[in-house]
């Protein structure tokens, strides 16, 4: 039976949207440089310029508005499991920016191929039955992805942890993300609560990448 983590999570950014309305507060980070530092990770899976994205979780979009800044325009796609987080980012971004779907990532069935899949503080709220999610949605994001996954957790090697989120331990993530892959790197240097672990199809060692339609 599919666990209620998805409606709980939904029903718990909603009161944080209602609460601290569109900003980092609204997804639950406690300020934007951490948010920042989170998508600047990211960055380093590859280049995401003119490359297909598919951002999961994707709440405001702010990852998005994160790489225009930085004068990087990919294919984007966000996909949320809270409509009204959906809702503003049709109302934030301009038509063509992106295309924005409300879901969960166990549901979801891509219409097209995506380069590259990212997730930033997915796995953050703890609720029922979230913790047995993990593996199954690293799952989906690698297959769905051509060249490669990065994803965020908050680490269990953190000592200031606080209720109510769930804290993993970058070695047994990285045991699943083996699982998946031997192309596999992990950073835990960038915020002392954090960690992101990329997974690529194609090792380095073999000097190709995957080709672009």
């Amino acid at each position: 039976m599919r666990s209620l983590q998805p409606e709980h999570a939904a029903r718990w950014y909603e009161d944080k949207v209602r609460r601290f309305g569109f900003d980092h507060r609204g997804l639950g980070f406690r300020n934007k440089s951490s948010q920042d530092k989170r998508f600047e990770a990211l960055l380093s899976l590859g280049d995401f310029a003119g490359r297909r994205v598919l951002d999961v979780g994707c709440g405001f979009g702010d990852f998005l508005a994160f790489l225009v800044e930085r004068d990087v325009h990919p294919l984007y796609t966000g996909l949320d499991v809270c409509e009204p987080m959906i809702e503003r980012c049709e109302e934030r971004f301009p038509a063509g920016a992106g295309r924005f779907l409300a879901g969960d990532v166990l549901d979801h069935e891509p219409d097209q191929p995506y380069d590259y899949v990212v997730a930033s503080g997915l796995f953050g709220l703890d609720s029922p039955g979230v913790r047995e999610r993990i593996v199954p949605t690293l799952e989906r994001m690698f297959a769905w992805s051509r060249i490669g996954l990065a994803v965020n957790f908050l680490s269990a090697r953190y000592d200031r942890q606080v209720d109510g989120r769930i804290y993993v331990e970058p070695a047994k993530a990285i045991e699943a993300a083996f699982a998946l892959t031997p192309a596999v790197r992990l950073e835990h240097n960038y915020l002392p609560n954090d960690f992101t672990m990329y997974l690529y199809k194609t090792p380095a060692w073999t000097g190709r990448e995957a080709r672009t339609t």
